[in-house]
Parts: structure tokens; C-alpha cells; sequence
């Protein structure tokens, strides 16, 4: 297990937000279904709004608390979403959203975690934070995807 600043660890977040935006629009140009290219933008913007947020967040917290060290082992969004192979021409909506969240997954453990272990108020309530915000967008993407069938 390495060691990461919270600066770092949300540097690293905004990034694999950023990375996964970037793999949904690529995917947009690969497909022809349109409900799938609808969702692939949804995801996209999802992934994107979590990343100017994590943006705000580093940029409007004070330095004391961005140079806090934890113990935290980056993942890369291949480690994260194991089941890669899975995202072929063919891919439902569904499939693809079970996808999308697991790096929504991913990130609200690893807050959860972080926030817990956390030897400041100030970082618990950060962390806590983002992990809310994560479990927030993750439950609008799901109903994003559940009234697909309504395109």
C-alpha cells in the first residue's frame, strides 16, 4: 500500500473521472445504436461533472489539508473495470451502466475508507463529502439509464 497527500488522491480522482468521460466519447463514435450513444453522453457528462467538481474541491481547501498523508493505492480505470472485454458494438444499456458505476463503486469505498481513517475533522468531512457526492451522481446516472426505455 502506498502513501498519497489528499491533494494526490484527489488529483488521482479527478483523472480517472476525466479518463472514463474520454473512453464513453470514444465509445460514442464506435456505435450506431442510438440509445447507447445517448447513454455513452450521459455517462460522459456524468463522468465529467465529477471531475470539474473534484477540480473545485483541490483548488478551494486550504493546503494544511491537501498535504495530509493517507494510505491509499491508486487503481487505473482498466484495474477498476475489470470486465473490459465486455464493452463491445453489441453492449446493452444495462450492461454498460453496470460498467459506468463501477468506478462510482471504486471511488465511494475508497472515500469511505479514507474518511474513516482520516486523523482530522476537516479531511473526515471532505471525504464524507465526496463520497456523498459520488453516491449522488451514481444514483441520478441509474435512473438516467432506467428510463432509457422512455428514448
Amino acid at each position: 500500500m502506498s502513501y498519497r497527500t489528499v491533494g494526490d488522491i484527489l488529483e488521482f480522482s479527478e483523472g480517472l473521472h476525466r479518463h472514463a468521460s474520454a473512453l464513453y466519447e470514444q465509445l460514442r463514435d464506435d456505435t450506431q445504436r442510438e440509445r447507447v450513444d445517448m447513454m455513452l453522453k450521459l455517462l460522459a457528462d456524468h463522468e465529467q461533472r465529477l471531475a470539474t467538481a473534484l477540480e473545485r474541491y483541490r483548488d478551494g481547501n486550504k493546503a494544511a489539508i491537501l498535504t495530509e498523508w493517507h494510505q491509499f493505492e491508486a487503481a487505473d480505470v482498466a484495474d477498476i473495470v475489470m470486465d473490459a472485454k465486455e464493452l463491445h458494438m453489441d453492449i446493452s444499456v444495462t450492461e454498460l451502466v453496470q460498467l459506468a458505476l463501477k468506478v462510482d463503486d471504486y471511488l465511494i469505498s475508497a472515500y469511505q475508507q479514507l474518511a474513516a481513517d482520516a486523523s482530522s475533522a476537516e479531511v473526515r468531512a471532505l471525504f464524507e463529502d465526496l463520497a456523498n457526492l459520488e453516491q449522488a451522481e451514481k444514483i441520478s446516472a441509474v435512473r438516467a439509464a432506467l428510463s432509457v426505455d422512455d428514448w
